[in-house]
């Protein structure tokens, strides 16, 4: 009875409520809620001190369809979430004909303060340590990677075959439209980790391979005369299917869940290579074109080079280290695009990112923690809805965290995890509360020249970390 009286209301609060996410406008909107897309958002609310962070993908009446949506027994809450993500997560085919693939750098600019001088513009592959070491910084950053989400009827996550030909058409529509040589485009389908996505949407990532000429103007306009382009070029690399020229489909993404299995279990008749990976690789083409305009102003680069994205959130931890005010007593754990390094550089408090919320990740944080003790760790654990195989336990995060310090969850509940409806209310708030309670005089901030120093202890004497196959070194 309790079930059916929270379904009705259910449905009362959806008659009030926009969708969860929004795909309404002229174009194709870069999606909110991809891990790029939050780098540079999340980096620009950190310049500005304005934004709704993971919010801004929940307009305002979503609240009460999530809070009676968290009532439910999980197998119900992922069911709505599915629903709903089949009604409002990404745009119909018919908007490709409107689409300018340069509407994606142009948006990203708009997101940072014009007519200002930057010691320092990030750009490259994005990834949370990235978000945090901009933020330091005070640095835009300027992502070469861009996901669109382009509706399908609903299919069978695991069908391959109808996921590989929808992807093919629009990615060669795309390219077709365009004319420009200067992207590439990624068809990515992750049957595991977003099985819940992929059954109404195709997720096609748009690389850029040429510096647009916005973004050589912003670069031009706004460095400061001795600043430092800081190049992210992270050679993170995974299997890809090549579709066609400057066409690729990726099956499967970072986790514990390696490319062999996917590719056994999801495979084509496609020949293979080796790639930067979709989502945190920064395709080669574009580091040489970064280098090269670089060069040809006279414009020094700090090039952050690293083979898996979680070395940069090593160097983020160090980065927060070296700060004066930073409260090195303390740990802030948050998880793919639960992240808000504004909190971080006005608290004092150091971040360490996670990619996910997978079996990998929870070793990465037990090889890091070894052998120290905080006072405090709080944990932004990502709620993926989505029980992939690799899924890490809510209590092996528990029982690993609350052995090396006091474990203050923010926006995890236990008895809710992974699939929490309102989790990304319970982080903002959180946030904000300890933004509230533990802000400093004065937000931490690094120069380029510590940066720089940084990177050369670590090329004489590296920090430890993981290595290809996974095992901590």
């Amino acid at each position: 009875m309790k079930t059916t009286g929270v379904l009705l209301a259910l449905l009362t609060a959806i008659a009030f409520s926009t969708p969860l996410v929004s795909g309404a406008g002229k174009g194709i909107p870069p999606v909110c809620f991809d891990s790029g897309t939050r780098v540079v958002r999340e980096v620009a609310e950190s310049l500005t001190g304005k934004g709704r962070s993971i919010l801004e993908c929940y307009p305002p009446g979503s609240w009460l369809f999530l809070w009676l949506l968290h009532l439910l027994p999980e197998s119900l809450r992922i069911a709505g979430i599915e629903w709903g993500s089949s009604l409002s997560v990404g745009v119909p085919p018919s908007k490709i004909a409107d689409f300018d693939v340069m509407s994606l750098p142009r948006w990203c600019l708009s997101q940072y303060p014009a007519d200002h001088e930057y010691k320092a513009i990030a750009i490259g592959s994005p990834n949370g340590g990235v978000a945090h070491l901009a933020a330091l910084l005070r640095a835009p950053f300027l992502t070469s990677s861009f996901v669109l989400t382009i509706r399908h009827p609903a299919m069978n996550p695991d069908d391959i075959e109808t996921y590989y030909a929808t992807g093919e058409k629009l990615a060669a529509e795309i390219l077709a439209e365009s004319g420009s040589t200067g992207f590439e485009v990624i068809n990515h389908y992750d049957p595991l980790h977003d099985r819940s996505l992929v059954k109404y949407v195709n997720f096609l990532r748009i690389r850029l391979l040429e510096i647009p000429k916005t973004y050589q103007d912003f670069i031009l306009q706004n460095l400061a005369p001795d600043g430092k382009i800081v190049l992210i070029n992270c050679s993170y690399t995974w299997p890809q299917y090549t579709v066609g020229e400057r066409s690729y489909l990726q099956v499967g993404g970072l986790g514990e869940i390696s490319p062999r299995e996917y590719l056994s279990r999801f495979a084509l008749d496609l020949p293979i290579k080796e790639r930067r990976e979709s989502e945190w690789g920064c395709p080669e083409e574009f580091v040489c074109a970064v280098k090269e305009f670089a060069q040809r102003h006279g414009i020094d680069v700090i090039e952050i080079n690293y083979d898996h994205p979680q070395e940069y959130s090593l160097l983020a931890y160090r980065a927060y280290l070296a700060c004066t005010g930073a409260r090195t007593d303390e740990l802030l754990i948050d998880c793919f695009n639960y992240q808000n390094p504004l909190t971080n550089i006005q608290t004092g408090i150091p971040a360490l990112w996670l990619p996910f919320n997978t079996e990998d990740s929870l070793a990465f944080a037990r090889g890091f923690l070894a052998g120290k003790e905080f006072e405090r760790i709080y944990l932004a654990l990502l709620p993926s809805f989505a029980r992939s195989p690799d899924t890490a336990p809510i209590e092996d995060w528990e029982n690993l965290l609350s052995s090396h310090g006091e474990l203050i969850p923010v926006g995890v509940d236990p008895h809710a995890f992974p699939a929490d409806p309102l989790a990304p209310f319970r982080f903002v708030d959180g946030m904000k509360g300890l933004r509230e309670r533990r802000r400093l005089s004065m937000a931490l901030e690094i120069s380029p020249t510590v940066l720089a120093e940084l990177l050369s202890s670590d090329k004489a004497a590296p920090e430890p970390g993981l290595d290809r196959t996974g095992e901590w070194r």
